[in-house]
């Protein structure tokens, strides 16, 4: 298994290259010029605009920036934020914790509702709470988040009043940590009000995924005959469900759940705008916008390792859930 994960870890060498290629190559296609908009279209002069640029190293030929900006990497230096002048390594690191706890929560969201749902669509099969489950999974595929979002704002927090609209309030963790040290819950009560309804948004899609991921290897599963032979002895249903069937079911969630969770964070870029969460999301758009190449190019770098990470994570899992799974 070590030999393995050290194989894999060498692999993604060439992956982040070639990512790094590409997004330096697209990024330099968009139209605007970063430097007038810093400057400001109506207060630039050619004078500026070319001081500028030079002191950017911005009127040096691509190939050039590119190399700079190779070189930098490999110390771990991602550059700094054209417009902020803050080193992009900081302001990452400052919004990354945000993006992780909202992808978490989603995750948990989903797990929460498409494990329950898919094996009770699965054990009941054809029955009025498959079919419940089944319509509410498509819902959830077919609903974009954007259009999500905005009806959970104007139920759950314009209408009824009973969560924020937006914002992100106490950190999980410090919430957590205030409650185990003082006894006192304010701070973890306003972490998850606050989280309830980008999570709920950001989650609904892979728990429809999952719901109906879960159903579809449930079924397979409980007709395999040592399911039948466990039933046969005696076993009770819900012990055969639950220990020796899900367990086996699980196998293609885990590689969904993994594979997803890059996307996630990915797709916290729409969410964490609708709800002004203070994750990265929100960085690279506004970065994106004011044409911050560096910032845009840390950020996407970091949730291509952060995918790649994943993918091993659920190789692993993998050969722990399956005892059949060897890695050479």
């Amino acid at each position: 298994m070590g030999r393995y994960i050290l194989q894999r870890l060498l692999a993604t060498i060439p992956v982040l290259f070639g990512v790094s290629l590409v997004i330096f190559g697209l990024l330099r296609l968009i139209p605007g010029d970063p430097v007038v908009i810093m400057i400001g279209a109506e207060n630039a002069t050619a004078e500026e605009i070319l001081r500028l640029r030079h002191v950017l190293g911005l009127d040096r030929s691509l190939p050039v920036q590119y190399l700079k900006f190779l070189g930098r990497l490999v110390t771990g230096d991602l550059g700094t934020s054209l417009s902020s002048d803050e080193p992009v390594r900081q302001l990452i690191a400052e919004r990354l914790p945000a993006t992780i706890e909202l992808a978490l929560a989603a995750v948990v969201v989903a797990l929460a509702i498409a494990i329950p749902v898919g094996v009770i669509s699965a054990v009941r099969k054809y029955s009025l709470l498959d079919t419940a489950g089944t319509v509410a999974a498509m819902l959830g595929i077919s609903m974009p988040n954007f259009w999500l979002g905005v009806m959970l704002i104007f139920l759950f927090a314009l209408r009824l009043g009973w969560l924020p609209a937006s914002g992100r309030g106490e950190p999980v963790l410090s919430g957590l940590w205030m409650l185990l040290t003082s006894g006192n819950p304010a701070g973890l009560i306003t972490a998850v009000v606050h989280l309830i309804l980008p999570a709920v948004t950001l989650g609904s899609a892979l728990a429809a995924v999952v719901t109906r991921l879960t159903r579809s290897s449930m079924l397979e599963v409980i007709g395999q005959d040592y399911i039948r032979t466990a039933r046969a002895k005696g076993l009770q249903g819900s012990r055969v469900v639950v220990r020796h069937a899900l367990r086996n079911a699980l196998i293609p969630v885990v590689t969904v759940i993994g594979l997803d969770l890059g996307a996630l964070l990915g797709g916290a870029v729409i969410t964490e705008t609708i709800f002004a969460w203070p994750g990265i999301g929100r960085l690279a758009i506004r970065s994106i916008v004011q044409r911050d190449f560096p910032v845009v190019q840390g950020v996407v770098l970091m949730i291509a390792v952060v995918r790649i990470a994943a993918n091993l994570a659920v190789d692993v899992i993998y050969a722990l859930i399956d005892p059949r799974i060897r890695y050479a």
